[in-house]
């Protein structure tokens, strides 16, 4: 009887291997894309630009400029620092003991055309010839000077001096470019368009100020 039902557990088995074997496999359903909404990157605020007259060293003429601009309705704003600068001076090669031996130097200096001063060098007198800040002028000047035949004293020296500069509010390029052409049509020597990341990594927030207009208040 144990025969029996050995034989019959193994009749099921094999009938139950043959009828799986012969199923098709069940049919893996499809996988459907995932859709999923990816907001679109927003767009970049507009670069923004800044229009900077060139360095001025000069304080009037700087006031002058200033209240041009302000004439003109433009927002500006003065930038004020000092900076080490190139200064180029020419001198008379003589020294004198005596003031009046000086000026009568000079003198001779302003019959050829120069604009001469008598200059005090601690315990003698000189005569100064001239000043400039950008090397084109001192050019200018030396070759002015050869033809003189007089013999005359250049030096070159790095001096920190105060400067100014105006700028205006910061715009779209657009706007700064069309700046820039009205402030060239001013007659004012080639402004610089730079971007404004540039130029508060030159001047930076606390360097804009109305310095010119300070001083003047303070003067009342």
């Amino acid at each position: 009887m144990g025969r029996n039902i050995t034989s019959f557990i193994l009749l099921v088995l094999l009938t139950w291997l043959a009828w799986t074997s012969w199923q098709p496999p069940a049919a893996i359903p499809d996988t459907q894309p995932v859709s999923l909404a990816i907001p679109e990157p927003m767009d970049a605020a507009p670069a923004l630009w800044r229009v900077v007259t060139r360095r001025m060293v000069w304080k009037k003429a700087a006031e002058a400029m200033y209240k041009r601009l302000k004439e003109t309705g433009l927002r500006v704003t003065s930038v004020a620092r000092k900076e080490k600068i190139e200064l180029h001076a020419f001198d008379d090669a003589r020294t004198f003991a005596q003031r009046k031996n000086a000026t009568q130097a000079r003198k001779e200096w302003e019959k050829r055309g120069f604009e001469a001063d008598v200059i005090n060098q601690d315990d003698h007198f000189g005569v100064g010839l001239g000043r400039f800040f950008l090397a084109a002028y001192a050019r200018q000047m030396q070759e002015k000077l050869k033809k003189t035949g007089m013999k005359y004293s250049y030096e070159r020296r790095i001096v920190n001096i105060p400067t100014w500069r105006f700028t205006f509010p910061a715009a779209t390029h657009t706007d700064a470019e069309k700046l820039w052409q009205r402030i060239q049509a001013l007659g004012i020597a080639d402004p610089l368009l730079m971007p404004e990341k540039q130029f508060r990594v030159l001047f930076g927030n606390n360097e804009l100020r109305n310095h010119i207009i300070s001083a003047k208040r303070s003067n009342r």
